[in-house]
């Protein structure tokens, strides 16, 4: 409602502006529909009801000021702050937040808003709803803009009684890549790989603001007593804010003799061989020096990934040094006049190498290329949060890579997920040469019937990491992810327009879901998909999450009319669910209804399925042993189907590692049903894996029929015959195969490769193990499969953090009913019991939210 009448109101004052507009008219609107922010950039955060402030040179959007207001997960309560902030030329914004008053006031009431034209400047003002402190004072936030100036400025004024023991500071969220420094008389944040930089200049005194950094994310940007001017009844500070994409630009515009400066681009071309179009130099390094100038220290500017810079610079002769991996350096002087200008240098010897990855038929697939330096320290492309090429990896989603180096030895692990070969080559790349590469990654795994999928991971928009949605979806797609909903943190989002955007929509199925995520840690996290996804608003259109987890994850299964949808409990601390709330040892209540509403739990880390967890029993207050739980509660009569999954944050090999098969009816990614899936995760039918690709398949002779990972299978005289085949690429391979009855490993159902060789593929094969067990019964069971390859890793395919862990896949349990009256649990409690609870009456686990 506040938002229609927002945009009753404004229209008046706005008209005002929009008719005196020009080249370099100064803005300010509500944003809606039919009025949008042409804003870019990772961290654009803006939802209809902001709005949006601009003028010639820049634009920023600020935040609704209301409770509900939150821009993702970690910046929360952000009413009147400053979301998103760009220079317009060179649209990238990078900004979390700034906050005036750090979170100090809050900002909840729209019916404060000011907002109006004051000669060439326009303004919009709020007043706080509250101070959190509670101490009587109130604080004033005012935003200004002028007509060809380079900045904003942002003025915070506190009355009240005790006003002045307020101490003067705002706050900055400005995350990972970026470095705080003080550059003349500004507080300066700088990204230099991402081009962002914004600097901070009080409007009084001399010095520069200060930077206090003793919160890992929320970094306090303070004024000092000479900064701050004292009212008769409160104070006030100012300061301007300046957008720019570097350090050099922003010592450009900060001048007022420069303060219109235009913008200058540059593009670095390339004499790599390309087989058409125009070569570029991704992420070269620049140095400019204003000739005249040669005694100053030139600041760094990085390229973007088509090989241009954006900088303003006043007409003069400048010396531009270029300079890139794999190329030889270059100088070049240019004279510039005072109109926007292009110039293009191109750098020469390209030295790398150049590949086409293929399957094993001749067609060209998405690849990872991992390159490691034989002789001396491994590439570093980018940081873990950009895109293609990040760190020593490489994703090439149509197959094709050009990759520079320095001259040198390097071996290079191509892969494209656990059902293809990888190919691994070593060969020198010599001055100004380019090796060229035809790789083979033949499909070597047949997973007919099964689709990988991978159901838990996150990227830029969900606010705790700074990684690019983009280059997520490259690692899905080069990992043979063939199934990945999104799941960022507090927003439902999509994976569409960057699949379409490579021009492979029908390479991966996705759908929009979002993980809602409430305290207590870690136990309210869960992810929920498919959810309908309303664009530009708060949270995407999905639920806000909830101090009480019994309420959150109900909301959950509500959502969308009741419309049924795969919960998933995230990372959870199962002890403290099923019977100990507070963590203190003592059995309790805990949080066992959310049990009623969750369809899957994430179980991993897979090898503590081989672990006495009963011998060592972890701290009570630690006590976070999914998989073991797990088949405690399955044992208590939930049957929550497992699944593991990464959760990755970043993209140098986040995705992939990880993942699990889902029976389909359909191998194709381009025909997979999202309905399909959903009803594959409630059915358990699942196979959970770091790599290594297992089928298992139960039968009886009660039955006609093979029973597969969470069905059930009637054996009425106690014998079931389970077969289990392993398959495995040529960089992966197992060595145990083991039968878990009710939660305990089956001693007799143990299989090694060095007790029984014979049951065991050879190193060069696919088929690593194919081979069945007879199974014998005294009652009703369930059996899960689980298979290890011990003292083995993925390392060099799956990079030091996550390719250090064993290849191992577990099954979904097949309960296995003896009478033909229905599976009975067995209570078995496996030697570490979870917390005994009044109510000890459980019942099969059902789905409340379907219809």
């Amino acid at each position: 409602m506040w938002l229609r009448r927002w945009r009753s109101i404004l229209p008046g004052v706005c008209g005002l502006v929009l008719s005196a507009a020009s080249a370099h008219a100064a803005d300010v609107r509500v944003i809606y529909p039919e009025f949008e922010p042409q804003i870019a950039g990772k961290e654009v955060d803006w939802i209809y009801g902001d709005y949006l402030m601009s003028n010639d040179h820049l634009s920023l959007t600020i935040a609704a000021p209301i409770a509900t207001r939150d821009a993702n997960l970690t910046v929360r309560a952000i009413g009147a702050s400053i979301l998103d902030l760009s220079v317009n030329d060179a649209s990238n914004d990078q900004l979390s937040a700034y906050t005036p008053t750090a979170l100090r006031y809050e900002f909840f009431d729209p019916s404060t808003v000011d907002v109006g034209k004051d000669g060439d400047t326009v303004f919009w003002s709020c007043q706080s709803s509250k101070s959190v402190a509670e101490d009587g004072t109130t604080a004033t936030v005012r935003y200004e803009l002028s007509e060809g100036q380079p900045f904003v400025v942002a003025t915070v004024t506190i009355t009240g009684d005790g006003a002045k023991d307020i101490k003067a500071f705002d706050m900055v969220r400005a995350d990972q890549t970026f470095d705080l420094e003080t550059v003349d008389n500004l507080a300066v944040c700088k990204d230099e790989f991402f081009r962002s930089t914004i600097g901070f200049q009080a409007t009084s005194g001399d010095s520069a603001p200060t930077w206090d950094e003793k919160k890992r994310r929320m970094k306090e940007l303070r004024f000092s007593g000479a900064q701050v001017e004292s009212l008769e009844n409160g104070i006030r500070w100012s300061v301007r804010i300046y957008p720019a994409t570097s350090i050099t630009d922003l010592k450009t515009v900060v001048k007022k003799e420069n303060a219109s400066a235009p913008m200058r681009t540059i593009q670095i071309g390339s004499d790599a061989p390309v087989k058409e179009g125009q070569a570029f130099v991704q992420r070269a390094t620049l140095k400019i020096t204003a000739k005249g100038n040669e005694d100053t220290k030139p600041e760094t500017i990085f390229t973007d990934d088509h090989g241009v810079a954006k900088l303003r610079l006043p007409a003069g002769q400048y010396e531009i040094e270029a300079s890139a991996s794999g190329y030889k350096s270059t100088t070049e002087t240019v004279t510039l006049d005072d109109q926007a200008s292009t110039t293009s240098l191109k750098l020469s010897e390209f030295t790398g190498f150049s590949a086409v990855a293929t399957d094993g038929k001749g067609n060209a697939i998405p690849a990872k290329a991992t390159i490691y330096s034989v002789d001396g320290k491994d590439p570093n492309f980018g940081p873990d949060s950009t895109r293609t090429f990040v760190k020593n990896c490489v994703y090439a989603v149509h197959g094709t890579m050009l990759v520079a180096l320095d001259p040198g030895q390097y071996e290079v692990h191509f892969s494209h997920g656990p059902e293809f070969n990888s190919e691994s080559r070593t060969f020198e790349v010599v001055a100004g040469s380019t090796k060229q590469l035809d790789i083979h990654l033949p499909h070597v795994v047949d997973t007919t019937g099964w689709v990988s999928t991978e159901l838990h991971s996150h990227s830029s928009p969900s606010g705790d990491n700074t990684s690019d949605q983009f280059g997520r979806v490259e690692n899905l797609v080069c990992e043979n992810l063939e199934f990945a909903p999104c799941t960022e943190h507090a927003r439902i989002s999509t994976y569409v327009p960057h699949l379409e955007a490579m021009g492979i929509v029908e390479a991966m199925a996705t759908c929009s879901g979002m993980e809602v995520t409430g305290r207590p840690l870690p136990v309210n996290h869960q992810n929920t998909f498919p959810l309908q996804r309303f664009p530009h608003t708060q949270n995407g259109g999905g639920p806000r999450a909830d101090v009480n987890p019994e309420v959150q994850i109900e909301r959950i299964a509500m959502w969308d009319n009741g419309a049924d949808k795969v919960i998933q409990m995230n990372h959870p601390n199962l002890h403290q669910i099923y019977g100990d709330l507070d963590v203190d040892g003592k059995p309790d209540a805990g949080f066992r209804k959310m049990l009623q509403f969750t369809d899957v739990v994430e179980v991993h880390p897979l090898q503590t399925i081989f672990d006495d967890v009963a011998l060592s029993p972890p701290n009570v207050r630690e006590m976070r042993i999914p998989l073991f739980q797990w088949m405690q509660l399955i044992n208590q009569g939930y049957r929550i189907p497992g699944v593991i999954n990464t959760d990755a944050h970043y993209n140098h090999h986040g995705s992939g590692w990880r993942r699990n098969w889902f029976a389909s009816s359909t191998d194709d990614p381009a025909k997979i049903s999202t309905d399909e899936m959903v009803r594959q995760a409630e059915a358990g039918h699942i196979i959970m894996s770091t790599g290594p690709y297992m089928t298992v398949k139960a039968s009886s002779k009660s039955v006609d029929k093979l029973a597969i990972p969470g069905d059930d299978l009637i054996a009425k005289d106690g014998k079931v015959n389970v077969h289990v085949t392993v398959q495995c690429p040529n960089w992966l391979d197992v060595n145990r195969v083991q039968l878990f009855i009710n939660g305990r490993a089956a001693e007799q159902h143990n299989r090694t490769r060095k007790a029984d060789p014979d049951q065991f593929g050879e190193a060069d094969s696919v088929v690593k193990f194919d081979s069945s067990f007879e199974v014998e019964l005294d009652s009703d069971a369930h059996i899960i499969v689980a298979t290890i390859g011990e003292g083995m890793t993925m390392e060099k395919v799956m990079g030091p953090n996550y390719g250090k862990r064993a290849p191992i896949a577990v099954s979904n349990p097949i309960f296995v009913d003896l009478d033909g009256h229905g599976f009975e649990h067995n209570h078995d409690e496996l030697g570490l019991p979870l917390p005994k609870t009044v109510d000890h009456h459980h019942h099969d686990h059902e789905h409340p939210h379907d219809h």
